[in-house]
């Protein structure tokens, strides 16, 4: 004899729940994604500076892991080398004006947790 637990429509709710929590969890993951690209065009809209200058490290970066071959050497020779430590003295400038804009939108973070931090503390009252 059949439980009652035993009828498909028993055994399908534990499925069409764990569809539902994944649904749920899928839009939640898809909201927080999305609100952070907005934060991040925001940054990128209210700091240009630092996505020059990310690109501009990315770049060197991959550059630098590219292997020298002995035509390239040939070639460009003293150019090269002359390229290479206005390039290097470039990328410092634009660590040094990177970790700037870093410091202050760490400024402007800790300032604007504050806030949020003193708004909930008081109870949204101002």
């Amino acid at each position: 004899m059949a439980k009652d637990s035993d009828t498909p429509a028993n055994r399908r709710n534990p499925i069409e729940a764990a569809r539902a929590r994944t649904a749920s969890a899928y839009e939640a993951a898809r909201n927080r994604a999305s609100d952070a690209t907005r934060r991040a065009n925001e940054q990128l809209s209210v700091y240009p500076l630092s996505a020059v200058v990310g690109g501009f490290l990315l770049g060197a970066l991959v550059g630098a892991m590219l292997p020298r071959t002995e035509r390239e050497t040939r070639l460009i020779g003293k150019a090269g080398r002359k390229v290479a430590g206005a390039a290097r003295d470039a990328a410092q400038r634009g660590i040094d004006a990177g970790r700037e804009q870093l410091d202050q939108l760490k400024s402007k973070a800790v300032e604007t947790v504050g806030e949020a931090v003193s708004t909930l503390t008081s109870g949204g009252k101002d």
